[in-house]
């Protein structure tokens, strides 16, 4: 990603802030962003949530823009470049967090996937995945519209869902063979 794709929006609401706040951010957060499509950019927002005679406390928030879900930090403290650098820390780590885990395969499916073809019986899968379906209406269902259906409301894969439908199909037919 070009850093001229990358977008910061500022919201500081404390004019005894210096630039270094602006320079620290920008750099952390494109050096963050750097080699990556998945943040498209960042806003972040200071204000001074208590000013007293004793001390002042600030408040820094971050929104990160990023696929497949945004990342949200705030952080409060008495010293606004202590809790930016907090929250750009903090940051940092959720967002390498959410990549990696984004990187690694999906368990859950494959869980799921072993769990329809080596645990469930013909009926379990029917009385899992076609709650609510009329058997009567089902033997009228392709087979092919019926796996695109588990796989768009059960979130299965093709191979799991595949399997699926051919023992929804079966049991389906034996029960339409039976109703009266």
């Amino acid at each position: 990603m070009g850093s001229s794709d990358f977008y910061i929006d500022y919201n500081i609401d404390v004019s005894e802030v210096g630039d270094e706040f602006k320079r620290e951010t920008e750099q952390r957060l494109r050096e963050l962003a750097s080699s990556h499509s998945d943040m498209i950019g960042a806003a972040v927002s200071l204000e001074k949530t208590a000013d007293t005679q004793t001390y002042d406390l600030y408040r820094v928030r971050i929104v990160a823009y990023k696929r497949p879900q945004d990342i949200v930090v705030t952080k409060q403290d008495e010293d606004a470049m202590v809790t930016l650098r907090e929250v750009l820390g903090a940051l940092e780590r959720q967002v390498r967090a959410s990549r990696e885990k984004l990187a690694q395969k999906d368990t859950h499916r494959d869980t799921q996937i072993e769990t329809v073809f080596y645990d469930l019986t013909a009926d379990e899968i029917y009385a899992t995945y076609a709650k609510g379906w009329q058997p009567e209406e089902v033997v009228e269902m392709d087979h092919t519209d019926i796996a695109r259906r588990l796989m768009l409301e059960q979130g299965l894969t093709q191979d799991a869902a595949d399997f699926a439908a051919d023992q929804i199909l079966l049991v389906a037919a034996r029960l339409d063979d039976y109703e009266p």
